[in-house]
């Protein structure tokens, strides 16, 4: 099991709350007196209030109150409606407006289905409190609770729901907490599903939950990472890490991740990860002059999250680099661990091998072999090779479809076609016959048949169908 980076992230340690002037300890207790009441739907600005963060902005403190707010026992509630939600506002200190604190969901009794005696219970709560009399008297009965917890700066810190259907048990959870910088920004947030309350150091890796990192420049802010925490089943978890960079420089190390309990990072794409590997062939620029980063896969798990805050230490691991080329041409390399040259480099789409680049131990391509005569389409003004060097004439064979060109590459740069692949059947000229469809016969330029099958072609020259010398661990879902 994968051992979860420490939250580093969360440099402030959670304050004492201020607890809701409506918070009861026993939330079958009305509120206190000095608060005011709103019978009614959602109240505008209240839909997502405390809700995660993500996509929306970070709303640390409450809406507006609605208006006509009132001292509950002067609220009126038609004498016909059979659900009731009572939306009840504290005053906060230094602050003119009210803040909301409390909600409490009244329905009909009978759909409670709650036991006579855990309605006597709600009933005895409810004594000295009108408004709770009326709607008792009505046939309504308690529902649920819901309670809004502020920190001493006022910003929402936690919300929690206690359950009265069918009770008793009361069933209460916290259903959204959040934790904040200096600058109000939300550096936590927590859903806490399993532990059913909120966290006083670290969450819970059993709960979802999103951390925030920022730093500040030039007075505005700038995000640093956003990790998001989904649980599984037996003691299982993912995490997306989307976007993270190390610092707030403009160079900064930076990128997204996939991460889980069992492989650790498992990728990292869209990044400048791995500047040591770099080469030619796998910073090209696409169609638009724009470089699509690195992405890196792991072929030796687990791999340590530090990996995540020390980029350096990517290099520890043997790993798989996936270049996006123009449209879905994706060109990929291996990297073993503490090297920084890789021997092959694959060129695939959609799964199908196109080109295959041999290197020495010093990066210099040796040999190349092609499918369908393909060709890097962009690749850039210093590659590592010069395509227009290949010929890909086949004199001798004319008369018949060429599929694999094999061409050795000599220490200045000169390739020479060595082994070809061709269709025993004479070329239809009108008509281009695919390669699985094809009757292969694998030899030499001169047309001589050398190796009987392709698994023998392929041996002969350090090549395969399916690319495994860039995938050791065959993960399909890269291809």
């Amino acid at each position: 099991m994968m051992r979860a980076l420490p939250l580093l992230a969360l440099f402030l340690i959670p304050g004492a709350s201020s607890e809701a002037a409506c918070f009861q300890p026993n939330p079958l207790l009305p509120p206190s007196k000095e608060i005011k009441a709103y019978v009614g739907d959602t109240p505008e600005g209240m839909e997502a209030f405390g809700d995660s963060p993500y996509g929306q902005t970070h709303a640390p403190y409450p809406p507006a109150p609605p208006r006509g707010l009132s001292s509950p026992d002067l609220l009126k509630i038609a004498a016909d409606q059979t659900s009731v939600q009572i939306w009840y506002f504290e005053p906060q200190a230094g602050k003119k407006e009210p803040r909301v604190c409390r909600v409490d969901a009244w329905i009909p009794r009978d759909v409670a289905e709650q036991s006579p005696s855990f309605f006597d219970e709600i009933t005895r709560s409810a004594k000295g409190d009108p408004l709770s009399e009326t709607l008792l008297k009505r046939g309504l009965s308690r529902s649920y609770t819901k309670t809004y917890t502020y920190d001493k700066k006022g910003r929402i810190e936690r919300i929690e729901r206690s359950g009265f259907r069918k009770g008793p048990p009361i069933t209460s959870q916290a259903l959204n907490c959040r934790r904040y910088d200096e600058r109000d920004r939300v550096i936590l947030w927590v859903k806490p599903e399993h532990t059913m309350k909120c966290p006083a150091s670290e969450p819970s890796m059993k709960d979802e939950w999103r951390e925030y990192r920022f730093a500040t420049v030039d007075g505005k802010d700038v995000q640093l990472r956003h990790r998001w925490h989904f649980p599984h089943e037996k003691d299982e978890w993912r995490e997306e890490w989307a976007p993270f960079q190390i610092d707030s420089t403009p160079d900064s190390v930076r990128g997204h991740a996939y991460v889980d309990a069992r492989r650790g990072v498992k990728e990292i794409f869209g990044s400048n990860y791995g500047k040591r590997d770099n080469n030619a062939a796998n910073t090209v620029l696409d169609v638009f002059g724009r470089w699509q980063g690195a992405t890196y896969y792991f072929t030796k798990p687990p791999v340590s999250l530090s990996v995540l805050e020390k980029p350096d230490e990517i290099y520890k691991y043997e790993r798989r680099r996936m270049t996006r080329l123009d449209n879905q041409y994706r060109m990929f390399e291996l990297f073993k661990s503490n090297e920084h040259i890789s021997r092959h480099r694959i060129y695939m789409l959609e799964g199908n091998v196109l080109r295959h680049e041999q290197l020495d131990a010093q990066g210099k391509i040796s040999r190349i072999i092609t499918v369908n005569d393909w060709r890097q389409p962009r690749p850039g003004p210093k590659p590592d090779f010069d395509d227009s060097l290949l010929n890909a004439k086949v004199p001798r064979l004319l008369t018949h479809q060429i599929y694999h060109r094999v061409y050795d590459v000599d220490a200045k740069g000169q390739p020479t076609l060595v082994a070809v692949s061709w269709n025993r059947a004479v070329l239809n000229p009108l008509k281009k016959t695919p390669m699985s469809a094809a009757d292969l016969v694998f030899g030499t330029p001169d047309g001589t048949q050398k190796w009987k099958t392709q698994d023998e072609f392929n041996a002969a020259f350090n090549t395969s169908s399916d690319a495994r010398q860039v995938f050791p661990d065959t993960p399909d879902e890269e291809l």
